[in-house]
């Protein structure tokens, strides 16, 4: 069932109703859990989500992670036990919703999107991410198998750094640096194949160029959709009350890259935008070079013409006609001539 069909099927429900709206229907909803403490640590696929429950009732940092939003009654439960709001479930069900933060008494919730830069199709591949924040507990809820925290599980899983040993905000922390490390990533790789393309349309522009240009103004307008509103999310974290002081120093490390990745983004679109005068001026540069060799030749020919017009007339008393000598000496004269100005245009570098 497509987008169009699933929000065609969300009208007229009240408000809080929970309809999956987006294109990937997967066959299950997976559901794994991660849950550490110092040297402590279990990480397993779970039958259903309340087998989530006695590992929340710990001291224990619990990352819930699910995969799949066909499953409603996975949502109705999460809705129910950990007290969430309807209308931020439903948000959650839509992937179609803009990056977001909903800070409430007790909890959090965050929506945001994971990106990959197609370059066969030159296209933003994105997936709708969200993040409920809850005591110790951590949500992450998304469409499909596949993301960008395979970093974060390593770490986790091999006691790298101090995330074993810190609390729940460092693990949203990380999450949110693995998706931002990723944007700045991706970005960087469409900033470079902008610079290589504009080499190439200087070489030879054509109207394949033409298309690609506008695929990329595209992905700079995509983008900057995305990343703008993970800056106001930051923001909305550093004030709430589920991140501790030392994890807000950790934050601002974030925002900076969030910084960079906008400004990255931003002289993307500019590119972007930049490559079409480049390319109309590359079009009219070789236009121009195809009008000079044409306008060197007819320059070439036309004393040529000038004689051959002479002795085509049909005269009857023309000296020359009656000499021997008077066909190759003509010709001897038009090859001079055509030597002459070649040189001539050479000396001035038209060619």
């Amino acid at each position: 069932m497509g987008i169009e069909q699933d929000l065609e099927r969300k009208k007229g429900l009240p408000p809080g109703s929970l309809v999956y709206v987006g294109d990937e229907v997967a066959s299950s909803t997976k559901i794994s859990v991660i849950d550490y403490i110092g040297d402590d640590l279990v990480e397993k696929e779970l039958d259903k989500i309340q087998d989530v429950y006695p590992y929340t009732k710990t001291n224990s940092v619990t990352w819930v992670n699910i995969e799949g939003l066909n499953d409603i009654d996975v949502f109705k439960e999460i809705r129910d036990e950990f007290g969430i709001h309807p209308l931020l479930i439903e948000d959650i069900l839509n992937t179609e919703h803009r990056p977001k933060i909903n800070i409430l008494n007790d909890y959090v919730v965050m929506i945001l999107k994971m990106v990959w830069f197609n370059k066969e199709e030159v296209e933003i591949e994105e997936e709708q991410i969200s993040v409920i924040i809850k005591d110790q507990t951590i949500f992450t809820i998304q469409e499909k198998e596949g993301d960008v925290l395979d970093s974060v599980r390593k770490a986790i899983r091999q006691n790298l750094g101090k995330i074993r040993n810190m609390s729940a905000g460092y693990l949203v922390y990380s999450i949110l640096d693995a998706i931002v490390d990723q944007y700045l990533f991706e970005s960087e790789r469409i900033s470079s194949d902008i610079e290589q393309l504009e080499e190439d349309m200087v070489i030879d522009p054509d109207q394949t160029v033409l298309q690609q240009i506008y695929h990329y103004k595209n992905i700079g307008m995509h983008l900057r959709k995305l990343v703008w509103p993970v800056k106001e999310i930051i923001g909305g974290l550093e004030k709430s009350k589920v991140i501790d002081m030392n994890t807000g120093f950790y934050l601002k490390d974030v925002s900076d890259h969030i910084i960079h990745v906008m400004d990255t983004v931003e002289m993307t679109r500019s590119m972007a935008a930049n490559l079409l005068d480049v390319y109309f001026s590359s079009v009219s540069n070789k236009m121009n070079e195809v009008m000079k060799v044409l306008t060197i030749v007819s320059t070439i020919f036309i004393p040529l013409t000038f004689i051959a017009g002479i002795y085509g007339m049909n005269f009857a008393h023309m000296p020359e006609l009656d000499e021997a000598w008077a066909y190759p000496v003509v010709w001897g004269i038009m090859i001079a001539m055509t030597l002459g100005m070649i040189l001539f245009f050479k000396r001035k570098k038209w060619f």
